[in-house]
């Protein structure tokens, strides 16, 4: 807006009569005395005695003649407003200034240096780059050089300029982080700060984002397939007594009960690992021989432990897909928004694709304004309007190519944009905001009967959009006219996220689910995840079965099979085998000693079943739990429990992402501080559990 001594009316400009005088009243001046009394052009009509007289005037006052209509002051001619500016700056300009740097540092010139960084931050703000990532990897690096020899205070002025220079950069706030650490531990604001930027960065920005939730998902991934194995393995062993006991009554009575045990772990493990199944047909081969012998519930978690392994193939394919960034058009579309090194090799590709009529309106967009920060003007208007061309009435596309136009001269025009942009879209801040500027300079050059009403409307646009980001206003600093750059002046808006590409790859989705379905289920395709289903539901109605074909139980007391083939006396519910029977519960006489080592038995069970549930539940949380009987506390536990040693195991990541990786500390710290406390607490439970 214009300063209050801009916006004060001009003074009137005094006329200089003396060499211009009346024709009318000199001729009437040389015509006697009907021309006496005429006054000169400028007198004052007023009468007020002012004014200097005209030479018709001198001979001769006229009596009766009205007086003559005053000049037409001359216009005032105020200097335009300063030109905005939009000067080239290409990625050698920000190589020298940081070859610049390199060359001052070698030199062991601080001074230097320092002016060298505080230009190339400078060439970054004039360019409206968000991230110059490899300059702030390159300080990050010669930071802990400095940090080696043990002088911090230059490795902390390092990193606040790598931070400077890529604020979006996740590492060079962890770095931030850690110098803030090392100088004040007590100053946990600051650090702390830092470190909820970088998370918000990696959560936010695509580039980071995508690496780290395909990392998220392997890591469940892998959780969940190692959960199916523990349960399904644990409930086999429980009880496989039970059904080796039930597979030698098959065999005639000369079988030995070794031979009839080697023949079942040869069906059981090694036909489908020679027949390379896979893990989840072993996995339902495995939990149908046992079905029989398991609780309804133990079977259903089970079997959807199952059902989830056999979709891990899919499920890891869409991951695949989302997580797919790299040599993609939304790479060069984040290239270009994020303007930084290397954004003009991908402008020459989307240029060559936009020749080819293959660009989409995300690249025009985001090669348009790359070009207009770069001050390649007539390229980004011819690339704005393509854009416009294909998704009309987009607001902030308005608004840039508004500030293309502003920026060439055409302040009608972009006033129109402007208009149009606030219209479309009455949240975007920046149509207000450059509006202003705007109706700014045309004050500049307005009447003076004009200056209010356009400073009037330059404040009621910076008003609405200071309604709009209160901060804004606050925070902004308009530049010196003599560097009126118009990356500083005006507001230009990135794409939304909403418009941004998504890359598809079906081929890579393809692959990922053909490989892991070849591992998991034997063969890949819609058959195998079909048969996968079927034999999970298969193997947890089969055990309704159990008591139909007279499968044997476990005995209550001493754990021995109770088998109605054995002893054709027991009744159909009994819950003790025929010993127990015999011992605690007929009436007959059973000498001391067999009573004695019937409860030295027993107490031997017990123990044994005690001790190997512990046991389990130290070597994964939640199998003990399995095995005393809790299922479904003991899955969610196991689960838990592998999901953080599959992150520790996965520490290094499945996909890397650009310019390096998190800490190795900030990847281990909250899993062991989950792990370390969940694991106790079962073991504790359990402990507790065995000894009600």
């Amino acid at each position: 807006m214009l300063d209050p001594e801009e916006m004060a009316m001009p003074d009137e400009p005094e006329s200089d009569d003396s060499g211009d005088e009346d024709p009318e009243a000199s001729s009437a001046g040389h015509k006697g005395k009907n021309a006496k009394g005429q006054k000169s052009k400028g007198e004052d009509p007023r009468g007020a005695g002012k004014g200097t007289k005209t030479k018709g005037e001198s001979e001769g006052e006229g009596e009766g003649e009205l007086p003559a209509a005053p000049p037409e002051p001359a216009p005032v001619v105020r200097p335009p407003p300063a030109p905005i500016l939009t000067p080239r700056v290409t990625d050698a300009d920000l190589h020298a200034a940081w070859g610049r740097w390199q060359s001052a540092v070698a030199a062991l010139d601080n001074e230097a240096a320092r002016k060298a960084l505080q230009e190339l931050v400078s060439l970054k703000d004039d360019v409206a780059a968000l991230d110059i990532e490899a300059f702030s990897m390159g300080l990050i690096r010669a930071a802990e050089g400095r940090r080696k020899a043990h002088d911090e205070a230059g490795a902390l002025q390092l990193v606040e300029n790598a931070a400077a220079l890529s604020p979006n950069l996740p590492y060079a706030r962890l770095a931030l982080a850690q110098a803030y650490a090392e100088r004040s531990p007590e100053a946990v604001g600051a650090y702390s700060r830092e470190l909820k930027a970088a998370l918000g960065v990696m959560l936010r920005d695509p580039r980071y984002q995508r690496p780290v939730l395909a990392d998220l998902g392997a890591v469940v991934l892998v959780a969940l397939m190692a959960t199916a194995v523990v349960i399904v393995g644990v409930l086999f062993v429980r009880r496989v007594r039970y059904m080796l006991h039930d597979f030698h009554h098959l065999f005639p009575r000369a079988a030995a009960r070794w031979q009839s045990t080697a023949l079942a772990v040869v069906l059981l493990l090694g036909t489908p690992l020679a027949l390379r199944w896979g893990l989840v047909p072993v996995l339902i081969i495995l939990l149908s021989s046992v079905a029989f012998y398991l609780t309804r519930v133990e079977r259903a978690v089970a079997a959807g432990l199952i059902v989830l392994t056999a979709l891990v193939p899919l499920a890891a394919g869409k991951l695949a897909q989302s997580a797919m960034f790299a040599e993609t058009v939304a790479e060069d579309v984040y290239v270009l928004e994020h303007g930084g090194l290397d954004a003009e090799l991908v402008a020459e590709r989307v240029r060559a694709r936009h020749d080819k009529k293959q660009a989409d309106f995300a690249e025009l967009f985001a090669l348009g304004r790359f070009e207009a920060r770069r001050g390649q003007m007539t390229e980004a208007l011819v690339h704005y309007k393509a854009a416009a061309a294909l998704r009309p009435g987009h607001a902030a596309l308005m608004t840039n190519l508004g500030n293309a136009l502003l920026a060439t001269g055409d302040s009608d025009g972009a006033a129109r944009l402007y208009t149009e942009a606030l219209s479309a879209d009455p949240g975007l801040v920046a149509p207000p905001f450059n509006l202003a500027e705007v109706y700014r300079r045309r004050a500049a050059v307005a009447p003076d009967s004009e200056i209010g009403s356009h400073n009037q409307k330059a404040s009621d646009a910076l008003a609405a959009a200071a309604r709009l980001d209160p901060v804004l206003l606050r925070d902004w600093r308009r530049p010196p006219d003599e560097r009126l750059l118009m990356n500083r002046l005006l507001l230009a808006p990135s794409l939304p996220r909403a418009d941004l590409p998504v890359p598809q790859d079906p081929v890579l989705a393809e692959r990922v689910q053909a490989q892991l379905s070849r591992r998991l289920l034997g063969s890949s395709g819609f058959a195998a995840w079909s048969l996968s289903l079927l034999g999970a539901l298969f193997a947890f109605g089969f055990g309704f079965a159990g008591q139909t074909l007279k499968a044997s139980r476990e005995c209550e007391k001493c754990g021995r099979p109770v088998c109605r083939r054995c002893d054709k006396e027991l009744g159909v519910a009994s819950k003790t085998c025929a010993q127990c029977v015999n011992v605690f519960s007929r009436r007959v006489v059973v000498e001391a000693r067999v009573r004695a080592r019937k409860h030295i038995e027993i107490e031997r069970n017990r123990r044994w079943s005690s001790g190997l549930s512990y046991i389990l539940g130290v070597l994964v949380s939640g199998a003990g739990h399995v095995f005393h009987g809790l299922a479904v506390r003991g899955a969610l536990y196991a689960f838990f429990f592998l999901l953080a040693v599959a992150g520790v195991l996965l520490r290094s990541g499945v996909l890397r992402s650009p310019y390096g990786e998190a800490p190795l500390y900030l990847k281990l710290a909250p899993v062991l501080l989950f792990l370390i406390p969940l694991h106790l607490l079962t073991l504790r439970g359990l402990y507790r559990r065995q000894n009600e």
